[in-house]
């Protein structure tokens, strides 16, 4: 019989909670060796977002405690039912390109001496298309971040410094493994045109964002451009809301996400554009639309040291395609909310629509220089 058929036929009975329980006991089975009769095991509540279930197990013996972080993948539960039964192809597939992300980051990654590490992968539970990692007390970037820039605006030096040197780290350790497996490219940029179209279609359906049409113009009569580039193995999980840090200002990030061998300025420019929306989704957006510039200088310094010489225009382009993406990103999951179209509306034109058009503007500016 096939491991997963009575997960499958078991939909209509197997709440969340019920599959967290079996997951969390076996879980403290397989991962743990030393499991005996005084083995205590404490399952943490669930927690889920659009793209994962995920929850803590404590373990504790004789020996002492240990804790794991349990993490389930989803494909997109965005306007959907958030149940962790029936596992899906989809769901499978993230998990493995996420397991063997966190494979080669474990012998490639170097960023011991920066503190800052990926999360250690302890193992994985296929039956429930579970991936187990050690558990880190630490916490989310995004707060920790905010809370820097809005003392920096106080004039708090230590704390301005305190971010740039964080980011510095970041892109350090990053330079690092895109070091590992470098080669010299030739970008076309006719190649990207397609990506660049199927934004700038999708956006001109939900918003009449003048810039939409120059960007395609300005993209056409740049066709043939070629720049020359470096690939290297790139993450499709770096970003900003995916890193934690301690109280000892370690960074530890999670969720690599699939590795894609395509152009190092992909992850510098998914990264980045990350750390300028540090006030998305906070009341503070409409007073902070953008944190300090210096950070993300600083981060980008640090990568470059260790590698060639920087293609400005090169990440200016990947730089419009990721904010074209966040765009479309956005949008959709406004639409896929639960909110009166009205008020869906009224975000999308104060509170996305503003922000992007600014951000696309300035990044044209860029490219036509």
């Amino acid at each position: 019989m096939h491991p997963n058929k009575n997960l499958f036929s078991q939909k209509g009975t197997l709440t969340n909670d019920e599959v967290r329980n079996l997951l969390g006991r076996k879980v403290a089975i397989e991962i743990f060796s030393s499991i005996d009769d005084a083995t205590v095991v404490e399952i943490g509540s669930l927690s889920t977002n659009y793209f994962s279930f995920t929850f803590i197990v404590k373990v504790r013996t004789s020996k002492g405690s240990r804790d794991v972080f349990v993490k389930i993948p989803k494909a997109d539960m965005r306007g959907r039912e958030r149940s962790i039964l029936p596992i899906t192809s989809m769901d499978r597939r993230m998990a493995k390109e996420e397991e063997s992300s966190l494979r080669l980051l474990g012998q490639k990654w170097d960023g011991d001496d920066l503190d800052v590490r990926w999360v250690n992968l302890r193992g994985t539970i296929p039956e429930y298309n579970a991936i187990v990692t050690d558990r880190v007390f630490a916490d989310e970037a995004l707060p920790v971040l905010r809370r820097l820039d809005l003392r920096r605006r106080l004039g708090y030096r230590n704390d301005a410094q305190r971010m740039q040197h964080s980011m510095a780290r970041i892109g350090s350790a990053l330079g690092r493994f895109h070091q590992t497996n470098s080669q010299i490219s030739v970008f076309q940029l006719s190649s990207e045109l397609t990506k660049f179209e199927f934004y700038c279609r999708e956006l001109s359906l939900s918003t009449k964002s003048a810039c939409i049409e120059s960007i395609l113009r300005k993209l056409r009569t740049m066709g043939n451009t070629e720049l020359a580039g470096i690939k290297v193995p790139t993450l499709k999980g770096i970003d900003i809301r995916n890193i934690i840090i301690d109280a000892q200002d370690k960074i530890y990030l999670m969720d690599p996400g699939r590795i894609k061998f395509t152009y190092r300025e992909a992850d510098l420019a998914r990264f980045l554009m990350t750390y300028r929306i540090l006030y998305w989704g906070s009341k503070l957006f409409l007073l902070f639309r953008e944190p300090d510039s210096k950070p993300e200088a600083s981060f980008l310094k640090a990568y470059y040291s260790y590698d060639q010489p920087p293609c400005p225009q090169l990440l200016n382009l990947f730089f419009l395609k990721e904010q074209l993406k966040h765009w479309h990103t956005a949008l959709d999951s406004l639409q896929r909310g639960n909110w009166p179209p009205v008020l869906k509306r009224l975000v999308a034109w104060i509170y996305v629509n503003r922000f992007y058009t600014r951000q696309v503007r300035a990044q044209l500016q860029l490219i036509g220089k």
